[in-house]
């Protein structure tokens, strides 16, 4: 009896113990998850004070690993939820928010986004050195072009750069890219909105298109990162290299260079619109249209007068077929032929024959085929 008591005072013992135990890893779990949480509450505060300048900083698109895609919110209590049903892991904000909706306009370019690829740098000896090269060749240049200190993150693959900017009038006011009549000219000659265009510009200006070539970022789709989230791609947590000063960079002086980049834009597309007008004025001048009616239009008669007279000399000679293109052509047409009436003689040897004859004479015209064979001519349909 005595044996059975202490067993079971020594059961309730272990099982009292092991409670607290548990309970004081729940508490200690408990802790780190509330550390965990208040960090990312604060890194994302930190990301949201980039848009500060901005005109509005809702609706914007987020996204994680688990939103398969962007998804918008409307607050940062949002933001969080969405981050912490994903377990912290592959959390981005768009460095923009949602198109006005009145006019549909984009907003103005108020963020510049870089992004240095380490892969970039792997036929380096030193690959990360010289990717710090770059990172400072960039801080620098940004120094020196707009005076900006913006925020830098180490993701595990790469350096992003993220600085905040504005574009001034003299008095001080922001102004949009649509305010300079010299830019706003060249809208038709650009494949993307005004913003956009400018901050894929900016990125290749400021970093000496030493970024990332795949990076292209727009206002619809400019990610960035939360600090101490993790990369699932480098399986890292990003980490705070530098942070921005809280001022938003004068990006003026980088309206000139852009304007340059317009009128280069402008000019090539000036000269593929002269290159497709030539290739269409050649096309044109290498189809005649009766002689391609007459290729769709099977025949019963007048077969080898069209070949030496009128096929041949335009494929080869006007149209500039190879023979053997030559050969196909006119055969599946002699082909249609001889449904309507059999052709009796070996065209595909005939055709080879006749071409080793032809000596570059173009095709007999339509009005003289009327008045050699009107037979032919009233058969064609003309």
């Amino acid at each position: 009896m005595g044996s059975r008591l202490i067993k079971s005072k020594g059961k309730e013992m272990i099982s009292t113990n092991f409670s607290m135990i548990d309970l004081f890893a729940f508490r200690i779990l408990s802790f780190h998850k509330v550390k965990e949480n208040s960090m990312i509450d604060n890194n994302c505060e930190f990301i949201l004070s980039h848009f500060k300048g901005q005109e509005f900083i809702y609706p914007r698109s987020i996204m994680t690993s688990k939103t398969n895609g962007q998804v918008f919110v409307e607050n940062k209590k949002e933001i969080l939820k969405y981050f912490t049903s994903a377990h912290n892991i592959d959390c981005r904000i768009n460095g923009y928010p949602q198109f006005n909706d009145i006019d549909k306009s984009p907003p103005s370019p108020t963020f510049i986004f870089i992004d240095l690829d380490l892969p970039l740098c792997s036929v380096c000896k030193y690959p990360l050195g010289k990717l710090d090269y770059i990172l400072d060749q960039t801080l620098k240049k940004i120094k020196t072009e707009i005076n900006g200190h913006p925020t830098v993150l180490w993701t595990g693959g790469g350096y992003h750069i993220y600085q905040p900017i504005k574009i001034v009038a003299d008095d001080g006011k922001k102004q949009t890219l649509n305010d300079f009549k010299e830019i706003k000219d060249y809208t038709p000659y650009i494949k993307n909105d005004l913003t956009t265009e400018f901050i894929r510009f900016a990125e290749k200006y400021l970093t000496n298109s030493r970024g990332d070539p795949r990076h292209s970022p727009s206002v619809n789709s400019c990610l960035i990162r939360i600090p101490e989230t993790v990369n699932s791609k480098c399986s890292e947590t990003v980490k705070i290299i530098e942070a921005w000063n809280g001022i938003e960079a004068i990006a003026n002086s980088i309206t000139l260079p852009f304007i340059e980049h317009l009128e280069q834009l402008k000019s090539e597309f000036e000269n593929l619109k002269d290159r497709n007008n030539k290739i269409n004025s050649n096309e044109s001048k290498s189809r005649i249209n009766w002689i391609e009616k007459l290729l769709a239009t099977p025949i019963g008669d007048h077969r080898y007068y069209c070949l030496w007279h009128i096929l041949i000399p335009y494929l080869l000679n006007i149209k500039k077929l190879s023979k053997l293109d030559v050969i196909e052509v006119i055969t599946q047409w002699l082909d249609k032929c001889s449904k309507i009436e059999t052709v009796k003689w070996r065209y595909p040897e005939r055709i080879e024959e006749q071409l080793k004859y032809d000596k570059g004479y173009p095709p007999i015209s339509l009005e003289n085929l009327k008045k050699e064979n009107f037979e032919l001519y009233r058969l064609i349909g003309n």
